[in-house]
């Protein structure tokens, strides 16, 4: 019991499964598109590659599509936007400490972690870029789908492969992240329970434990302390 008092959920179940999704989704398609071209493949022909290709597409599109929608109406904030409403200096700071801190080891100022929610302004960055990326990948699929063979496929095709390269790009990024020590907590947290210690979120995310009622050991002092005052006074 004691450890699950010393743990706060960060990670919802819904997002943990659409992370599964998000990870085997995209795996499979860089491979059936690479694949579509060959002769042979791990699921069969490259004709049948290509239409795999297609219609998995189709359906992770639509995947992604509902639980967007689904989580906005449900929570009414994505919480990997709110840095981006910082002042702008505010985030400058915040994204060199950042920077600074997975490329150097740099220490992140106390000033600029206190403002720190759930996640930081450069993962906020790179999740406009996915969705730049996801929008660039499913009209370019859309046009290839609905519109005749013809030149204008190769409009098309080219920005689906833009797409695609900006979530290949997000993906060697959010790697990078996730492999260093700073975020190793968050591993088991995002493919597991979805907690990690209230230790770990108090130094990390501040502006989290705040909004999600913050600061508990303070709390605790406090209840404690009045509690032996009270025990105190009728024993004396």
């Amino acid at each position: 019991m004691s450890g699950n008092r010393d743990r706060i959920s960060v990670i919802g179940l819904d997002f943990r499964f659409m992370h599964i999704i998000l990870i085997l989704g995209s795996a499979f398609l860089l491979y059936s598109a690479l694949g579509a071209d060959d002769e042979s493949g791990f699921v069969g022909s490259g004709l049948n590659l290509f239409y795999l290709h297609r219609y998995v597409g189709l359906l992770w599109g639509f995947l992604i599509l509902i639980y967007g929608f689904y989580a906005i109406i449900r929570r009414r904030k994505v919480r990997i936007l709110e840095p981006l409403g910082k002042p702008i200096l505010d985030q400058i700071r915040e994204g060199f400490s950042v920077v600074g801190k997975y490329f150097l080891n740099i220490r992140i100022s106390d000033g600029v972690r206190s403002k720190m929610g759930r996640h930081n302004v450069m993962a906020s960055y790179a999740f406009v870029m996915l969705l730049f990326g996801f929008l660039l990948m499913g009209v370019g699929g859309l046009g290839l789908i609905l519109i005749p063979a013809g030149e204008e496929n190769d409009f098309w095709l080219g920005m689906h492969i833009a797409g695609a390269g900006l979530l290949v790009l997000f993906v060697l990024a959010h790697g990078f992240a996730v492999l260093n020590r700073v975020n190793w907590p968050l591993i088991p947290a995002v493919f597991f329970h979805g907690k990690v210690k209230k230790e770990w979120a108090e130094k990390s995310m501040p502006g989290y434990m705040a909004d999600v009622g913050g600061e508990p050991r303070k709390t605790n002092f406090r209840r404690v302390r009045k509690k032996y005052k009270v025990r105190y006074r009728v024993i004396k």
